[in-house]
C-alpha cells in the first residue's frame, strides 16, 4: 500500500512539475497540426483538433487540482485568480446558456466547455515555465509549427491540397487561398500574425548567425502566406506588430538598454521590411492577390454613404454580426446568452426570419466574449490582457538577463499582434490554444510578484538595515 501510494506521489510530482507542464504545451503545439495531417489524409478533417483541446482541458484541471492541494504553502499570483474566475464564469454561461444543446452537444467549428478549460490551463501551464532554456524551446516549437503550416499552405497557393478546404471551401479554393491546417483562411491569416511575429522576432534578436537566416527566410515565407489568405484582419495585427517593434526600439534606445545591439536589430528591421515589401510587390503583381481586398473595402465604406446607405456591410458583414450581438447584451448582461452560442442572438431576435443571414462566431473576440459568457467574463480576460501588457513590458525593460529579455520581447510581440487581429477574428479551438500559451509565456510567475509581495519586500528592507 505504501508503495502505491509513493508511485502516485511521484506521478503528481512530475506532471506539476515545471518539466511536466512544458511536456503538457509541447504535446498540445505538435498535436494540433500532426493531427490535423492524418485527419486530412482519411478525409476526417477537423476532427482531432477539438479534441485534442478538450483533452487537454480535462488534463489540466486535474494536474492544477493536484498541484494547488499538493503544495498547500506555496505563493499565489493574480494569474491563479484570473485561471479560477475564467473557468467559474464560463461554467456559469454553459449552465444558464439559453439553448444548452447547443452548448453542450454543439459541434461545427463551436467551443466546448472543455475546450476553454483547456485554453485556461494552457496559460497557467506557461506561467508555471521559469527555465530560460524551456522558455527558448517553446518557441524553437512555435517555429516547428511555423514550418509545417507555411509548407501546406505555400503548397495550397500553387493548387496543390491533400484535403480540401472545410468551410467556404469553393471561394478559397477557387482564389487559391492559403488555410494551413485550419479550415480557413481567416483563421490561417489571423495565426500567422502570431507565426510571423515569432519567427521574425526570433530573427531580430537572435545571437546566432545561422538561426538568424533561416528565421528570415521561414518569416517571410510565413509573411507570403499571410497574405496569400486575404484576410484584412491579419493586415491589421501586422500593422500592430510592426508599430509595437518600433516603439520598443525608441524605448530601447531612450532607457539606453543594449546600446550595442541597437543598430544590430534597427539594421535587421530595415531587411525585415525590404523582405516584406518584395513579397507584397510578388504577391500583388504575380499573384493578383489584395487589390481585391482593397477595391472591396472602398465599395463597403461607399455603402455606407448616399441613399440606402447602411454600415452593415462593413468588414464583409461584420458591423452586421456585432449590431445583432451587442442587442442581446441588455437581456443577456450577466452571462452571455450561452457559452460560444452566437448564433442564438440571430434566432432569439425579433427581426428573425428564415433565411436571414445568421453566424456561429463574433467576429470579434471581445464582443464574442461579453455576447457569449458576459460582462464578468470579459471583464476578467481583459484584466488578463492589461495584466499580461503590463507585466510584459516591465519584464523586457527591468530584465537583467539579455536572452531572457529578448524571450519575454518575442513573446510580447506575438501578444499584440495578435490581440489586435482579434478585433476582427473569432477565437478557433485550433488556434486559441497557441495564443493562450502565449499568454502564459508573458506571465511566467518569475516576472508576477505573489500576493503580499510588497510587505515581503518592506520587511527585506528593513531586515537590511
Amino acid at each position: 500500500m505504501q508503495d502505491i501510494k509513493s508511485r502516485f506521489s511521484r506521478f503528481f510530482e512530475i506532471i506539476t512539475s515545471e518539466k511536466g507542464f512544458f511536456v503538457y504545451i509541447v504535446f498540445v503545439m505538435i498535436a494540433l497540426p500532426v493531427t490535423e495531417i492524418f485527419d486530412e489524409m482519411h478525409s476526417n478533417v477537423f476532427v482531432s483538433q477539438p479534441t485534442i483541446v478538450e483533452m487537454a482541458g480535462y488534463f489540466g484541471i486535474f494536474a492544477f487540482i493536484v498541484h494547488f492541494l499538493k503544495h498547500q504553502k506555496i505563493k499565489y499570483y493574480l494569474t491563479d485568480v484570473l485561471y479560477f474566475l475564467l473557468f467559474v464564469f464560463a461554467l456559469l454561461s454553459a449552465v444558464f446558456s439559453k439553448d444548452k444543446y447547443a452548448t453542450f452537444h454543439g459541434f461545427y467549428y463551436d467551443e466546448w466547455l472543455f475546450n476553454f478549460v483547456g485554453y485556461f490551463s494552457l496559460m497557467l501551464a506557461g506561467t508555471m515555465i521559469k527555465d530560460k532554456q524551456l522558455r527558448k524551446n517553446i518557441i524553437n516549437v512555435f517555429i516547428l509549427v511555423t514550418v509545417i503550416q507555411t509548407l501546406f499552405a505555400a503548397l495550397q497557393t500553387c493548387g496543390i491540397y491533400i484535403g480540401e478546404c472545410y468551410y467556404d471551401n469553393n471561394l478559397i479554393m477557387e482564389l487559391r487561398r492559403s488555410y494551413g491546417l485550419l479550415q480557413h483562411s481567416n483563421w490561417y491569416a489571423g495565426f500567422s500574425v502570431l507565426l510571423f511575429a515569432c519567427t521574425s522576432g526570433v530573427f531580430l534578436f537572435t545571437e546566432n548567425k545561422v538561426t538568424r537566416n533561416i528565421t528570415y527566410v521561414i518569416s517571410l515565407i510565413s509573411f507570403y502566406t499571410l497574405l496569400s489568405a486575404e484576410a484584412r484582419l491579419a493586415w491589421v495585427g501586422i500593422f500592430v506588430y510592426l508599430l509595437f517593434i518600433v516603439v520598443s526600439l525608441a524605448v530601447m534606445k531612450h532607457k539606453k538598454l543594449e546600446k550595442e545591439k541597437f543598430i544590430s536589430i534597427l539594421r535587421r528591421l530595415g531587411l525585415l521590411i525590404i523582405g516584406m515589401a518584395a513579397v507584397v510587390a510578388f504577391v500583388i503583381l504575380v499573384c493578383g492577390k489584395i487589390t481585391g481586398k482593397i477595391s472591396q473595402t472602398s465599395a463597403e465604406i461607399a455603402n455606407t454613404k448616399g441613399e440606402g446607405a447602411t454600415t452593415d456591410g462593413l468588414g464583409t458583414r461584420r458591423m452586421y454580426i456585432w449590431k445583432y450581438g451587442l442587442r442581446s447584451v441588455p437581456d443577456n448582461w450577466a452571462f452571455g446568452i450561452g457559452l460560444d452560442n452566437y448564433r442564438d442572438v440571430f434566432y432569439k431576435s425579433p427581426d428573425y426570419y428564415e433565411g436571414m443571414y445568421t453566424q456561429g462566431k463574433g467576429h470579434n473576440e471581445y464582443i464574442h466574449y461579453l455576447v457569449t459568457q458576459g460582462v464578468f467574463q470579459l471583464i476578467t480576460y481583459l484584466t488578463l490582457l492589461i495584466y499580461t501588457a503590463v507585466t510584459g513590458i516591465r519584464s523586457v525593460i527591468r530584465s537583467e538577463d539579455k536572452e531572457e529579455r529578448y524571450i519575454n520581447w518575442i513573446f510580447l510581440g506575438m501578444f499584440f499582434g495578435y490581440i489586435a487581429q482579434a478585433c476582427f477574428n473569432s477565437s478557433i479551438v485550433n488556434v486559441a490554444p497557441y495564443f493562450w500559451i502565449t499568454l502564459g509565456m508573458c506571465l511566467s510567475k518569475k516576472n508576477q510578484h505573489c500576493f503580499g509581495y510588497a510587505a515581503e519586500h518592506k520587511k527585506e528592507k528593513i531586515r537590511k538595515k
